[in-house]
């Protein structure tokens, strides 16, 4: 929602009040989180992945809140920039940050931060340099993309860990010392469908180029090649992989498919 209280010659200071709003919903999630496991309600490899699903999601839908002026985009960055630099100087030690470390590390090291968790930051500031749904040309050009690698992201690879720990017994799959298990690849691929299709359906709302009837076939293609990739991914980059595999399904779909993708695929 190109969504703007102030006049134009303001807009950037709405943005700016829009990322200050989205890094304390975050940070209120990370501590929420972070107490949750510390009193054992939940097992930590819940309570990680718990951020892991909501992060993505409530920071992109936050780009409502976003006047779509062409600096939107990298005062938007700026969330996902500050989980970088704390996720690397509480990995580091040179802070500390219990409340971080309890919500997104299995083991209670810090370091851990620096691995998955740091990639997941990474990606979500690419994407939203790269992908921001508002292209400079207006919302006329708005563009699915960066809802579609989130959405693969978050809640497939999220809900696919939760439920193939959960469900997934004890034949598992994969390579480098990756383990995975069917139960948690069949979540992956409806977790990755049902939440791009969900963040797609929420902005169709006001992008009337959003056609569900026409983006569920590419959506759908794009949840199989993410599936595949997060099962074939080495333990702690699947974080990179799924959403360069998903990059790379929505360009190869619009070269061959171009109908299903009326879209660019970059919006900078």
């Amino acid at each position: 929602m190109v969504f703007n209280l102030f006049n134009d010659n303001w807009a950037w200071l709405w943005d700016v009040l829009a990322t200050v709003l989205t890094l304390v919903v975050l940070l209120g999630v990370v501590e929420i989180n972070g107490k949750i496991q510390k009193s054992g309600k939940l097992p930590t490899f819940i309570t990680r992945k718990i951020i892991h699903i909501l992060a993505g999601p409530i920071f992109f839908l936050a780009w409502f809140l976003y006047s779509g002026i062409p600096a939107s985009r990298y005062i938007a960055s700026v969330v996902p920039l500050l989980f970088v630099v704390q996720f690397s100087a509480v990995g580091f030690g040179i802070m500390k940050d219990e409340a971080f470390v309890r919500s997104m590390s299995r083991s209670g090291d810090p370091k851990e931060l620096l691995k998955g968790t740091l990639y997941y930051a990474v990606v979500m500031m690419l994407v939203v340099i790269f992908f921001f749904y508002i292209p400079s040309e207006g919302i006329g050009s708005a563009n699915p993309a960066g809802f579609i690698i989130i959405g693969c992201l978050a809640g497939g690879d999220g809900l696919a860990d939760i439920i193939g720990r959960k469900f997934g017994g004890d034949k598992k799959f994969g390579l480098l010392k990756a383990e995975k298990t069917v139960a948690g690849t069949i979540t992956m691929f409806l977790g990755s469908f049902l939440f791009s299709l969900g963040l797609v359906a929420i902005f169709s709302i006001e992008v009337s180029t959003f056609n569900i009837g026409i983006l569920i076939w590419p959506i759908l293609i794009v949840s199989i090649v993410a599936t595949l990739a997060e099962a074939l991914s080495p333990p702690h980059l699947d974080n990179l992989i799924i959403p360069a595999a998903v990059i790379l399904a929505i360009y190869l779909i619009s070269l061959i498919i171009p109908a299903w993708w009326p879209f660019t695929l970059l919006t900078i």
